[in-house]
């Protein structure tokens, strides 16, 4: 599988599909090195984020700041012909390789995503599966346990998953006797989202 195939892989089940999320795991399970195990549990929290906790209120609290300030999103090949496919005017700069889509986002009105169906991966993986928020946790990480995802200050949404998912991984100790594995959270969290639907 090549990187792309990795990351569509990856949005796919960060948009819901279960069976997408279930290959993407399995996928990086057969790499025991850390950065593959700290991609699992990244992967596994931005899934819960987008999918199973109801994160309305905090995200329309927060105001949306993730979309209003920061670095240009990259927008990936597969991402600009799927924006595009939609929206046929779509205008984006070039760079490195790389689609940019500025900030503050054209797409967001008040605090809500007008693109949210068709967003980029970036934006689908925020904070919890973005090098950006993550960079130096990723460095550090030995693969021991799960990594303590940062969250910026301003992101109540992403504090609520930690706390949520921090509960979680306690009630499965706790169940299991030891550390459970990156399979049994996501066999957990995969039950927890199909009981919501």
């Amino acid at each position: 599988m090549n990187a792309d195939e990795v990351n569509i892989l990856t949005k796919r089940a960060l948009r819901a599909d279960v069976e997408s999320l279930r290959k993407i795991v399995n996928f990086l399970s057969q790499y025991n090195v850390p950065i593959a195990k700290f991609a699992i549990y990244s992967i596994i929290y931005q899934f819960a984020m987008n999918n199973v906790i109801d994160l309305g209120k905090e995200c329309e609290t927060c105001g949306g700041k993730c979309c209003k300030a920061g670095y240009p999103v990259p927008v990936y090949d597969y991402d600009f012909k799927e924006i595009k496919k939609n929206i046929k005017n779509l205008r984006l700069e070039k760079k490195n390789g790389f689609y940019l889509l500025p900030r503050p986002c054209q797409f967001q009105k008040g605090w809500i995503c007008t693109i949210n169906s068709f967003k980029p991966y970036a934006c689908l993986s925020y904070p919890f599966a973005t090098e950006d928020e993550q960079e130096d946790l990723l460095k550090s990480y030995d693969g021991n346990g799960v990594p303590d995802f940062r969250v910026p200050e301003f992101c109540i949404a992403g504090k609520k998953v930690k706390e949520f998912m921090n509960k979680i991984m306690e009630d499965l100790r706790k169940e299991k006797g030891r550390e459970p594995t990156p399979t049994e959270l996501l066999e957990k969290i995969i039950s927890l989202y199909e009981r919501k639907g």
